[in-house]
């Protein structure tokens, strides 16, 4: 999902931060946001579920390598110790990648039970969606790559 930043969304996630929420913007994804410049949210349950360790490290490590290259900022979204994650540090994606405590599999339904149980999660993409429009990353299509596609 490729962003440019939403007004509506990021005062929102303002609103939520200075109520305490269990939401957390790393700080690279919240100074793009903040400059408008191109944010790319990625789901994060291939990493918890998808694929085996090591391999979903690596997987997670390259995606959001490619994201870079691309001039974008990466912002893995999943859920660590309870708190919703807007962009996983390396330590964070690496404690999803190990399953030392299995993962649970994040999506609109069962987001507010992990919440309060203060378990890990890799989000769906409709968990993932649900998290982005609260950070403002909106989404919008690129018709190049969906000409591609079609090919």
């Amino acid at each position: 999902m490729l962003s440019r930043t939403s007004k509506r969304g990021l005062s929102s996630l303002t609103t939520a931060l200075k109520t305490n929420a269990l939401i957390d913007l790393h700080p690279e994804v919240a100074e793009a946001l903040h400059a408008r410049k191109p944010v790319v949210a990625l789901e994060s349950t291939i990493i918890a579920h998808g694929m085996p360790h090591p391999v979903n490290l690596e997987a997670a490590r390259s995606v959001e390598r490619n994201v870079r290259v691309s001039g974008s900022i990466p912002a893995t979204i999943g859920l660590i110790d309870g708190r919703v994650k807007i962009g996983l540090k390396p330590h964070e994606l690496e404690q999803l990648a190990e399953r030392k405590i299995q993962p649970v599999k994040l999506s609109r339904r069962d987001i507010g039970t992990a919440i309060a149980l203060k378990r890990d999660g890799g989000t769906t993409c409709g968990a993932t969606l649900i998290f982005a429009a609260l950070a403002g990353i909106k989404v919008r299509s690129n018709p190049t790559f969906s000409r591609k596609a079609q090919i």
